[in-house]
């Protein structure tokens, strides 16, 4: 219940609730407020029976002489068989990843391969990727960040996880991405540690497609609910016992009470949407993409609509729906867009879509798109679009950023590997339409989003110190992952851990440095490095390590 002033305590306690299910009989709980003191939000004690009628009643409250809220009386149907659905395979591919950084001796071999043409802009931030195997398998699986020099900045393995989405930060400065394992979204500061964790509420399971953070500390977050629907009552062929798929929209307070539950079932008809509703399994909405509005408002991409649907952030109303069959505005310019995975508003007011364009079984260009909304006069008109050359057609995923400098940085997602489109992951055009540069990772390599971000990373862990050690000599591998403000590293050996001495000094180049060493005396086999700053001041070191079997580090 939100009332819409700001509650008192005292207040928040003459909220009373009477919640009866028609199965389980009355059911006791919590009243609590939410963290903006304006929702009341009744906690059951105990779990309803599927399938039973609930009615709810609300007291009368008085936050004054002259401010009445009157009780409120509802019921709803208690869903038989949601469940929390499935997060994917677990297929380990029988190839082997051809590694992207084969020469270092402190990366996993198994970040997969990318090549970069042109020239990646600088000064518009790191990018940020995600990619998996096609399969969603626990091969390869990775959080990324490269530079503009196409360097790696940062590496966190995620086959633990399946695979990661949607990898990015978040206006406050933390980084999040979604666990498929866990269904979770994780935030992390810029020492990398994980210092925030959301989950969708109400016994939903929280989906990878989109997570926001809200300058007013909440968040946004889908769910897919699935449920069993008679559609032998709505479309002639439709299966009696058929599952249709939702979905539900939740804003989260920071102490993760749900304050907004929205529900496309409230919203949407079925004949909306543009696949077969005379199958057993409908997915009838497939929400991609949550963006917040200039207005404050909610932005809404449903693919299975081919809809950019408005929403009122306070009430839950559609305040008006572009592409898709209901659309309330009237596009202008071009072909309408089709099965988008991305929607953002501009400073300007306007808003980008990453339009798919194409499905598996009519491939088509894929393409940026920018539209200038006048819900005054019920348009929507193209002013600019992108076209690869030759075209990229992304099966599904995808997105479009634009940059601070005009240009837009394009994630083509699950681009096709048909021979007859591009296979691309990523791309920066500019205004003009002018390529800049075009990454891929080699197939079935995908990331589900790229961004770019500008970012600082300070880790609480050590640098990283490895050796390979062959008749040429002895050459040292080092790294700091993550850490952005290293400018050179000084590197130390020596017969005993207690007396390394100073070897060279190395500027950082890349992300790994090293040193190769010839000609030094058997007995001089420990190494330590340590990473400096542009200041020439010492940040961290990394372990001692020996390079021989007769110098161990018990030793010390």
């Amino acid at each position: 219940m939100r009332y819409g002033p700001v509650l008192t305590p005292d207040e928040v306690a003459l909220v009373h609730f009477t919640v009866h299910g028609s199965q389980s009989g009355g059911h006791t709980g919590r009243t609590i407020v939410a963290d903006d003191h304006r929702t009341v939000i009744f906690k059951p004690a105990s779990p309803f029976t599927p399938g039973e009628q609930v009615t709810i009643g609300t007291s009368r409250l008085s936050t004054g002489p002259e401010t009445i809220f009157g009780g409120l009386a509802y019921t709803f149907t208690v869903a038989t068989n949601q469940g929390a659905g499935s997060l994917g395979t677990t297929d380990v591919p029988s190839d082997v990843v051809k590694s992207a950084f084969p020469g270092f001796l402190t990366v996993p071999q198994d970040i997969p391969h990318f090549t970069v043409s042109g020239a990646i802009p600088d000064g518009e931030g790191d990018i940020f990727a995600a990619p998996f195997y096609w399969t969603k398998s626990t091969l390869g699986s990775y959080l990324l960040i490269l530079n503009h020099l196409g360097q790696l900045v940062y590496y966190q393995p995620m086959a633990q996880a399946l695979a990661a989405y949607d990898f990015k930060v978040q206006p406050n400065g933390l980084l999040s991405y979604y666990d498929q394992k866990d269904a979770t979204y994780n935030l992390m500061d810029s020492h990398y540690r994980v210092v925030g964790q959301y989950r969708a509420g109400n016994g939903y399971t929280a989906d990878l497609h989109d997570f926001q953070l809200l300058p007013n500390g909440n968040a946004l977050l889908m769910a897919y609910d699935a449920e069993m629907v008679d559609m032998s009552r709505v479309v002639a062929g439709g299966v009696p016992t058929a599952t249709v798929t939702g979905l539900v929209v939740q804003e989260l307070d920071p102490s993760q009470n749900v304050i907004l539950e929205w529900r496309s079932w409230d919203h949407f008809a079925y004949t909306d949407t543009t696949v077969s509703l005379t199958t057993p399994q409908i997915d009838l909405v497939h929400g991609n993409a949550l963006a917040l509005a200039n207005d404050g408002n909610l932005l809404l991409s449903s693919r299975n609509l081919s809809e950019i649907t408005k929403i009122d952030l306070q009430t839950g109303a559609v305040i008006w729906r572009l592409g898709g069959k209901s659309h309330t505005l009237q596009l202008i310019g071009g072909q309408p867009f089709a099965f988008q995975h991305d929607v953002r508003q501009l400073p300007n007011g306007d808003i980008t879509v990453f339009d798919n364009q194409g499905s598996a079984a009519a491939p088509a260009a894929s393409m940026g798109l920018e539209y200038r909304v006048d819900a005054a006069s019920g348009t929507a008109t193209r002013v600019w679009q992108f076209t690869h050359l030759p075209p990229v057609f992304a099966t599904f995923m995808g997105d479009a950023q634009r940059l601070a400098t005009g240009n837009t940085f394009i994630g083509w997602g699950a681009a096709s590997t048909d021979k007859a489109f591009s296979y691309v992951s990523m791309t920066e055009v500019a205004p003009d339409g002018r390529v800049l540069f075009d990454l891929a990772f080699d197939p079935p390599f995908v990331s589900y989003r790229a961004f770019r971000f500008p970012w600082q990373g300070f880790p609480d862990t050590l640098p990283a110190l490895a050796a390979r050690v062959d008749a040429s000599g002895i050459t040292l591998g080092y790294s700091w992952n993550g850490a952005t403000e290293v400018s050179a590293y000084r590197v130390y050996g020596g017969s005993a851990p207690q007396a390394l001495k100073l070897i060279e000094v190395k500027p950082k180049t890349d992300f790994e440095t090293q040193s190769h060493l010839a000609g030094l005396p058997p007995d001089e086999c420990y190494f330590q490095v340590a990473a400096l700053d542009g200041d020439g001041r010492e940040l961290a070191r990394s372990k001692v390590i020996s390079t021989d079997s007769r110098c161990p580090l018990a030793a010390k």
